[in-house]
This record gives structure tokens, C-alpha cells and sequence, in this order.
């Protein structure tokens, strides 16, 4: 490596230092999330680094992004997942696995990663309450046989004039 690779290396370095002190970090504050808003709404979703950069927010691509789709989107659903949500999130990954992304397309106004926490705050610990691994085979019985039967009558008392569609692979032995 000759003298001037070393000098550039160090120069680039040294203003990847300085920009990095320049990025701010933590909570977001009002004023920060109506500049966002207000710059996805003039320019659009999407390539999160320039809103980073020309919006005037001192922060990462990612960390605009993350705000945006997590907190700011209008569309965004708040609030406890309903059971009908429930049910097609247990279906959906069994069919998928932990593509949480592909899920939440199915769920709208619901993110990915609040589909991700729910699975491990919720699913996960019923996995633990029968001392069970969630890829088990005893674990997929349980679900199969007791869990997803009674969320679907949990559902149909909770809406008796509306149909639930329920996918046919979960119906429980005896039926």
C-alpha cells in the first residue's frame, strides 16, 4: 500500500467520524416527526438515506424509515391484534415460517415487526407453558388441535352474524 492509499483511507475515515457524530440518536421529538411527515408527504416513500439527508433531520436512512412505517404511516393499525388477526398469523406462518414481512402484507396497516413481537411475546410463550420447542411437532398439534379451534369459536361467539373463514387444515380431529 503506497503513501497516498493510507492518506486517503485516513481522510475518508476521518469524515465518516465526523458524520457520525453529526447523526443524532434516541426519541424522536414532535417537531422531528412533522419534518418527516411533512417531507414523505411532499416527496414520497422511499430512498429513506436522501430524506435523511434532505429533509433536515440528522438522522440514518434506517432510523427515518423504521419512524415511518412503524409510528407515522397514516395506515398504520394501533392497538391489540385482534383474534381474527390472531388466527391469520398462526395460519400464515405455518405456511411461511418467520417471513414476517410476507405475513404482515396479509394483515393491512399492521407492520412486520409489531407481527414479529406479538409471535414472540405471545406465541413463544405459549411454547414455554407446555415446555416445548415452537418448531416441535407436539407444539404444532397443540396449536392445530386445541389452540387454533378454540381462537375460531372465540371468534365466531364474538362475531355471530359475520362468517370466519378458516382455513380447512386447522379443523380439529373429531370434525
Amino acid at each position: 500500500m503506497d503513501v497516498y492509499e493510507t492518506g486517503f483511507n485516513f481522510m475518508s475515515e476521518t469524515l465518516q467520524n465526523e458524520q457520525e457524530t453529526d447523526i443524532r440518536k434516541g426519541q424522536w421529538t414532535e417537531e422531528e416527526d412533522s419534518l418527516l411527515q411533512a417531507y414523505v408527504t411532499l416527496h414520497g416513500e422511499g430512498h429513506w438515506n436522501s430524506v435523511a439527508c434532505f429533509s433536515g433531520l440528522k438522522r440514518t436512512g434506517k432510523s427515518c424509515r423504521l419512524r415511518w412505517l412503524n409510528y407515522l404511516r397514516p395506515e398504520t393499525r394501533r392497538g391489540n391484534i385482534r383474534l381474527e388477526e390472531q388466527l391469520l398469523i398462526l395460519q400464515l406462518h405455518s405456511r411461511w415460517g418467520n417471513r414476517w414481512s410476507k405475513i404482515a402484507q396479509h394483515l393491512p396497516g399492521r407492520t412486520d415487526n409489531e407481527i414479529k413481537n406479538y409471535w414472540r411475546t405471545r406465541v413463544q410463550k405459549q411454547a414455554k407453558k407446555l415446555e416445548c420447542d415452537v418448531n416441535s411437532q407436539k407444539f404444532r398439534d397443540t396449536m392445530r388441535y386445541d389452540y387454533i379451534p378454540r381462537l375460531v369459536e372465540k371468534i365466531r361467539a364474538g362475531n355471530a352474524n359475520e362468517s370466519v373463514h378458516v382455513d380447512p387444515s386447522y379443523r380439529a380431529r373429531g370434525e
